[in-house]
């Protein structure tokens, strides 16, 4: 799929193959390209296209790749986050004296969506669209980040309920069927925050990487300025990804002992329930027994004996348990 854009005021406007001509154009998105559509951009940028890796290797082998014409570069970028479905896809930047091509790996639809939250990113004037969508890029991740920190704070207070009433914690807590369902969606949300932050990070780490072979290889001075820019920012969201990271695992962590509590809550009851019926068993096994000479078989309230023999001594184990503080 081939799709190219122009600047509409700060924004991005899709312009079919036959009203512009590819060397004309802003930026040129394409993905999963047929072989005409590679044999069409090649000829009007002469320039040539190489697709680039699958998106499941956890590095870029090669970030940075340079000729003559062109400087192509190759990061991890995470996608469909807005559907809940995070997936890491690789994409091309190729940099030359046209506009800029961006070639991307997996997904379903290339860059359409970035290009969609494009409102006003284009500052006036702006030559190099790589500039404008790595800000654009950048902007997403924060954006992304501040969302994983809410659904985070949303989850701890499901979680541990300190900021709910001994009422409303006693409501929750009182049937462990509703709790546990409670923890199981808790421990759902922590695993798509989790691939979330994973994902990000990877990102984040081989635009880092590509910025910094960038600046090494030795740029001009208003490209050296704004990748240093970058640089910092991506720093930054580096740090917040391991603090939110720090965060969610400290709540996998939380659920999981509250996992433990339930259990713990019914072995306890269940022993607990053992060692009161123990001492009746025993008075029935007794009289039970298939013994000729039983005198108790012979007495008139036999039966009552027996009876009231389990009630008090499910009581006296009920007390002892009591005073030990077991129940």
């Amino acid at each position: 799929m081939l799709q190219a854009y122009v600047v509409d005021g700060k924004g991005f406007k899709p312009v079919s193959g036959g009203l512009a001509k590819l060397s004309d154009v802003y930026w040129i998105d394409i993905h999963e390209p047929t072989p005409d559509e590679q044999k069409a951009v090649e000829a009007a940028l002469d320039i040539r296209l190489r697709l680039p890796e699958e998106p499941a290797r956890f590095q870029i082998s090669t970030p940075v790749r340079a000729n003559e014409h062109t400087v192509t570069l190759t990061s991890l970028l995470l996608t469909g986050f807005d559907v809940r479905r995070p997936e890491l896809v690789t994409v091309q930047f190729i940099r030359g004296k046209g506009p800029l091509v961006t070639v991307t790996k997996g997904g379903s639809e290339g860059l359409a969506w970035l290009a969609q939250q494009c409102d006003d990113c284009v500052p006036s004037p702006s030559s190099d669209a790589f500039l404008v969508l790595l800000d654009l890029i950048i902007e997403c991740a924060t954006d992304l980040l501040d969302h994983v920190g809410d659904d985070l704070e949303r989850i701890n207070r499901a979680l541990f309920q300190h900021h709910a009433t001994r009422k409303h914690r006693l409501l929750i807590e009182a049937p462990p069927r509703r709790r546990t369902h409670q923890l199981d969606l808790i421990l759902t949300e922590l695993g798509y925050c989790r691939e979330v932050l994973v994902k990000l990070r990877r990102s984040v780490l081989s635009f880092r990487r590509v910025i910094i072979l960038l600046q090494e290889r030795g740029v001009e001075n208003e490209l050296a300025g704004k990748l240093k820019s970058f640089e910092h920012e991506l720093k930054a969201l580096a740090e917040a990804e391991e603090d939110l990271s720090a965060t969610n695992a400290f709540m996998l962590d939380g659920a999981v002992g509250y996992i433990g509590i339930l259990q713990s809550r019914v072995i306890n009851i269940l022993t607990i329930l053992g060692v009161l019926l123990t001492p009746p068993v025993l008075v029935a096994s007794v009289y039970g027994m298939n013994f000729k000479h039983m005198p108790e078989l012979d007495w008139t309230w036999g039966y009552g004996w027996a009876l009231g023999l389990m009630v008090v001594s499910a009581l006296v184990m009920y007390v002892i348990v009591r005073v030990r503080g077991w129940l």
